[in-house]
């Protein structure tokens, strides 16, 4: 049965965060195997950091999933444990904001693979004054904040702003 719980973190680990920056606002699950006191779900703080036992505050802005859990084996190797097995993994991604016309704007949870189609439909659809071709996008990422036009297929990730812009006919 422990088995199939570790299998199932690593698959979760690797699903669903395969090319994802991690973010501040991110919730991250950390555990060692065999030590339950270790199992802790910590928030990336606005500087880009998380503090765990053991290890102290590293930074993890901008980092992924694997180079984290990589970073916490080696200063867990350092003095505390012979081989540990950590589990890493985005427990709950920081909100994307949808604002415009849509009947309810606000934030969302994120979720990997969303796109423009399914945030609308999360914030209740388009207003009848909704444009489906002004649909602009700034990137979280993006320190310009800069807007750029695109289209409903457009994946979206957390953090990021959506706004749809009204029709004028």
């Amino acid at each position: 049965m422990k088995e199939y719980y570790i299998s199932l973190l690593l698959l979760l680990c690797t699903a669903s965060v395969y090319g994802y920056n991690i973010g501040s606002g991110d919730i991250l699950h950390l555990e060692v195997y065999g030590e339950p006191e270790l199992a802790l779900d910590v928030t990336v703080d606005s500087f880009g950091f998380i503090e765990y036992p053991f290890v102290g505050k590293i930074k993890v802005l901008g980092s992924q999933v694997e180079s984290v859990k990589n970073e916490i084996i080696t200063k867990l190797k350092d003095g505390y444990f012979v081989s540990p097995q950590v589990t890493v993994f985005v427990k709950t991604y920081k909100p994307f904001y949808i604002q415009g016309e849509v009947k309810s704007p606000g934030s969302y949870p994120y979720e990997v693979g969303l796109t423009i189609r399914k945030a609308i439909a999360l914030a209740g659809g388009l207003t009848e004054r909704a444009s489906k071709k002004k649909i602009y996008l700034t990137r979280a990422n993006d320190e310009s904040g800069h807007e750029i036009k695109v289209t409903m297929d457009q994946e979206i990730a957390s953090g990021d702003v959506v706004q749809i812009k009204e029709s004028f006919f």
